[in-house]
């Protein structure tokens, strides 16, 4: 093990954090995150699991095949927990922890998360001025905001001069309309507590689905009082989430990310 963990170079380490943080990504993410292309990523990520730094997993998928998730493996979460002064773990808890994962029923879920973060990352690596200066998880907001809200993710994003902090909602067309609308109760409660009044972006597959929920939005006392902002993206619209893709409730223009205003009352733009 100490023989691995000296061999492991700083592009690897940051890896490794990131996925000690969003537990999963795809050879294509990874590839976007801090690779030039995707072959060069491939042949790190084979070798380090080959390593047993890493470990990957994918269901078979017929026809053609589905691509690689990869999370930590036995070497990759010693290092984690020898960097955090952690107890090492054995390696059948985190074989057992990779198998979980690739079983869940929430990694299609959680995977469209990181895909959301890791464009808006993608973006800046190619665009002088972008920059995604926060990314918290799932499990990182659920840290910091109990359960008042449950969003499933943090971000702070800056693009040609401005900056953002938002609560991301990312919704798979698994939940009705009046459910995704009465999750937005927690954020103002949210706000009301520790004054974290981020724009809450929703995330949505359809067009259709974003139009209900646009409706049912308008009427909502948190966001007709403008206490509130909301804005979503449709799934038809294939611009990166940094894009003119975000239509606030009640405003007649899509926006950039960048361009949606801070939300009244907003205690922390740098949260």
């Amino acid at each position: 093990m100490a023989s691995e963990l000296r061999r492991l170079m700083p592009r690897d380490r940051w890896l490794l954090d990131l996925l000690h943080q969003h537990q999963v990504f795809t050879t294509e993410q990874v590839a976007a995150l801090g690779f030039d292309n995707v072959h060069t990523a491939r042949n790190r990520l084979n070798l380090l699991a080959n390593r047993a730094v890493l470990t990957r997993f994918r269901d078979a998928v017929r026809p053609g095949s589905q691509s690689w998730r990869w999370a930590l493996g036995w070497i990759g979460a010693a290092y984690i927990a020898y960097r955090d002064g952690a107890p090492v773990p054995r390696p059948g808890t985190v074989a057992d922890r990779v198998n979980r994962l690739g079983a869940s029923p929430r990694l299609a879920h959680l995977l469209g998360i990181n895909g959301f973060f890791v464009d808006l990352a993608a973006h800046a690596r190619t665009t002088p001025g972008a920059r995604l200066g926060v990314w918290w998880s799932e499990r990182r907001c659920r840290d910091v905001c109990g359960d008042l809200a449950h969003p499933d993710g943090h971000g702070m994003w800056t693009d040609d001069g401005h900056t953002v902090s938002f609560w991301l909602e990312y919704d798979r067309a698994s939940e009705p309309a009046r459910r995704v609308a009465g999750k937005l109760d927690g954020y103002h409660a949210l706000h009301r507590a520790a004054g974290l009044n981020h724009p809450v972006l929703i995330r949505m597959q359809t067009a259709r689905q974003e139009t209900e929920l646009h409706k049912r939005l308008r009427a909502h006392p948190a966001v007709a009082s403008g206490g509130l902002l909301v804005a979503t993206m449709a799934g038809e619209h294939t611009i990166h989430p940094a894009g003119p893709v975000w239509l606030p409730v009640g405003h007649p223009h899509r926006l950039r990310l960048a361009q949606l205003p801070a939300a009244p009352g907003d205690a922390s733009r740098a949260a």
